[in-house]
């Protein structure tokens, strides 16, 4: 069986140095707050190249918190993509505002600042004080086009708050030179799901920047409005990251670095083994590093080519089969079929092959084999079908 994602091969990396620094803990009974999650905080934002990291429950927390410490409040319009998990539209509803979606780029899946653009232009707002915050989301841990994003941002006065939840590592080109993702915007949202690039053994999160205010206001909100200990400056949330996913995150953040250059390396091999193969394979605009969080393949006939990879196997996955306008969640806000496109277009056809830092060269040899296999066994069952339902000879190939 060849892993989806391999957490195990992970742990075993990480063991003796989580196993002494668990048993500091539990010598402490420090498992809130406290000095492991201070050292992450502050290993992380070394990390990102940013003032202050705040550590947080979850992905959805520091996004959450994070708008609503940018002061996103109701009647706000909060701008976002319709590409991405459901925890991005989630966030900006808990913080009051009403998701508002603009279509993808089309090669890159994400957010597309001329349909940003074209939004803002037509000033035709869906809630009672119009657009506050953009959400740009870092798919599949390929930079958004920050750059411009934050110009047409700076032209509206809009607050840019990056999800980054995929992108633990990636860089992008920016006016001062290379930096990294979820340093562009007021604030950038991490998730330590465990199956993310830098993945906790459960839940957490985390919110990087550069604004001290917006830092203490988001330390405050994480912990039931705090500011002493039995003083609470506004009502706020239980929130906060725990010491032992602190523990596990700086001993992979430590190895970061090395499992994303084994990513981009497993990247590169499937991009040559699949070269010429009639899949659409994913790219790296110039001046964009992606951290390779997932790598996800695009065909017309993926659910055949998931079903072929199953049966050899090898684990595959779909991000996302529903963009988050058709979800039932998102129902009252009123979009219809058709609105988006580019996401539905991509929605249906993109198929995520293994990708994590413990595959082996062989492992990526296998599963492009397995995909070619499956697109050539489909060649004739597509010209059987063409023929029946149009009564004409099967088109050649």
């Amino acid at each position: 069986m060849i892993k989806f994602v391999d957490l195990p091969s992970q742990n075993r990396e990480i063991r003796e140095r989580v196993e002494r620094e668990l048993g500091e803990i539990h010598r402490s009974a420090a498992y809130i707050g406290g000095p492991a999650v201070d050292a992450l905080e502050q290993e992380f934002a070394a990390y990102l190249g940013v003032r202050q990291v705040v550590g947080v429950g979850s992905g959805t927390d520091a996004l959450r918190l994070a708008l609503m410490a940018a002061g996103v409040s109701p009647g706000d319009e909060v701008i976002t993509s319709p590409m991405t998990f459901v925890a991005t539209a989630e966030a900006i509803c808990q913080s009051g505002a009403l998701p508002v979606f603009v279509d993808v780029d089309r090669a890159t899946a994400n957010l597309d600042p001329e349909a940003l653009r074209k939004y803002l232009a037509a000033g035709r707002w869906r809630s009672v004080n119009g657009p506050r915050a953009i959400v740009p989301v870092h798919l599949y841990g390929l930079p958004a086009p920050m750059d411009e994003v934050r110009k047409v941002a700076e032209e509206y006065n809009l607050v840019v708050i990056e999800d980054a939840c995929q992108a633990h590592g990636a860089r992008l080109r920016g006016a001062a030179g290379w930096a990294k993702a979820g340093s562009f915007g007021a604030a950038g949202c991490f998730s330590f799901y465990p199956g993310k690039n830098l993945g906790a053994w459960g839940e957490a999160g985390a919110v990087a920047t550069n604004n001290e205010s917006l830092a203490a206001r988001i330390r405050t909100l994480r912990d039931h409005g705090r500011i002493s200990h039995y003083a609470h400056q506004e009502y706020g949330y239980n929130a906060r990251l725990d010491a032992v996913q602190a523990v596990v995150l700086r001993a992979k953040l430590a190895r970061l670095e090395a499992w994303n250059a084994r990513r981009r390396r497993v990247a590169e091999l499937y991009r040559q083994l699949l070269a010429g193969c009639e899949v659409t394979l994913p790219t790296e605009p110039e001046g964009t590093q992606s951290s390779w969080h997932l790598f996800v393949i695009r065909h017309p006939r993926r659910d055949a080519i998931r079903r072929a990879l199953l049966m050899s196997e090898i684990e595959c996955a779909i991000h996302y089969p529903v963009p988050l306008h058709l979800q039932p969640a998102c129902k009252a806000l009123g979009y219809q079929p058709g609105d988006f496109p580019a996401s539905e277009s991509i929605a249906d056809t993109v198929l995520s092959l293994p990708m994590h830092p413990h595959l082996s060269d062989d492992d990526v040899a296998r599963v492009a084999e397995a995909v070619r296999r499956a697109i050539d066994s489909e060649k004739p069952v597509r010209r059987r079908t063409l023929a029946k339902h149009y009564h004409v000879s099967p088109p050649t190939w």
